[in-house]
């Protein structure tokens, strides 16, 4: 088996119960034929991570969290070295989906949408890392809040430059969700594309427009310094929506037009409402905010939809955007390390929850860092 000696335990962050968070040491085995053990660098914190804390999104528990991460092969079995072209050492990205590639949905290419990871499909647990597989599932070892993560032969794993910092490379799966967003979209060169919800993601996604060619980016939110830190990352304007009524000022910025393409990221179902009355008509929206379990959501059928003939179309995770996502981010168009703003270790994850839930110091990204607080091993 290529790879170096592995220590005997990992440690690892642990949800046992909605509301409580532990720390735990796991047995590290020597990975399979076709699998890798990944020693984690960084790992963002997401608010998908504070919504399985609360317990919002099913009962996943004991869980380890993280499910945006990135590191180097720590080890590789012989048949995965020759299939993945990998060896110790090498910095990767793994994907959080475990595709079964065998389902229709896997068939056509919208893997995110596997029959395997489908809840009411009545399966005992998941198939995405770092949110719907339990501790209990062997080896234990299934989210990016730890030392090391096991990742299976049906991970689908990217290879990132040698040269691309990892505090950049932590935000390819954020970057991946918004990449794929502008593709639903359909972001063609030269089209006008508003972006609801300045935070990571919709910062992010205002810089894949950018990437795609868009003619003209406006991103839309409530609060002022990440509205400014758009401007940073590809928005040509932006609009903040508890000073100023968001259709006019679009209208305003497009010279008396609607947008072609709208990308709602803000998570909130008033923002979902907000974004198809800010498109034209046979306009495209895209959904790729998260608003929670039963969040109704209300748009009126004739004047907002039906005469209007918009394109409503659900963004649901980063199938497909790996690839663009490490493209920009080796480009290097934009600072992206500079989005993340403040760095925890494993026994911090309290510390971490509490500082984005209070915004404090101004939080934009944080990450986990399994090297903070820890001597080498």
């Amino acid at each position: 088996m290529p790879g170096t000696a592995l220590p005997p335990t990992s440690r690892q962050v642990v949800f046992p119960s909605a509301g409580v968070i532990e720390t735990a040491e796991q047995s590290l085995p020597s990975p399979g034929q076709d699998d890798l053990i990944l020693r984690v660098a960084l790992a963002g914190v997401c608010a998908t991570d504070l919504h399985l804390l609360a317990g919002h999104i099913g009962d996943p528990f004991p869980l380890v969290p993280g499910h945006e991460f990135v590191g180097e092969v720590a080890a590789i079995g012989e048949a995965a070295a020759v299939t993945r072209g990998l060896s110790a050492g090498d910095r990767v990205a793994v994907e959080m989906l475990l595709p079964c590639q065998g389902c229709a949905r896997c068939r056509e290419g919208r893997y995110n949408l596997c029959e395997a990871d489908d809840p009411s499909s009545g399966l005992p647990h998941g198939r995405q890392l770092g949110v719907n597989i339990p501790r209990t599932v062997s080896p234990g070892l299934w989210g990016g809040y730890a030392e090391h993560l096991y990742v299976p032969r049906e991970a689908i794993v990217h290879r990132l430059p040698d040269a691309l910092a990892w505090e950049s490379a932590v935000l390819v799966e954020p970057l991946a969700v918004a990449c794929r967003a502008i593709a639903r979209g359909r972001v063609a060169p030269g089209e006008s594309v508003v972006v609801i919800g300045p935070g990571p993601v919709g910062i992010l996604a205002a810089a894949a427009a950018r990437a795609a060619g868009a003619g003209r980016v406006i991103v839309v939110g409530t609060r002022a310094n990440r509205l400014e830190l758009a401007r940073r990352f590809g928005a040509d304007a932006v609009v903040n929506s508890r000073e100023t009524d968001a259709v006019d000022a679009v209208h305003a910025e497009l010279g008396g037009r609607l947008a072609d393409v709208v990308i709602e990221i803000a998570g909130a179902t008033a923002a979902q409402q907000q974004a198809v009355r800010l498109v034209r008509r046979g306009g495209r929206v895209v959904l790729a905010g998260a608003c929670g379990a039963n969040a109704p959501v209300t748009f009126l059928a004739d004047e907002d939809l039906l005469t209007r003939e918009i394109d409503l179309l659900p963004s649901f995770l980063s199938a497909g955007g790996f690839e663009p996502a490490i493209r920009m981010l080796e480009r290097a168009d934009f600072d992206y390390a500079s989005l993340v703003t403040h760095r925890f270790g494993l026994d911090e994850v309290r510390d971490a929850y509490d500082v984005i839930e209070n915004r404090d110091g101004g939080v934009l990204k944080a990450v986990i860092d399994p090297s903070v607080g820890v001597s080498a091993r």
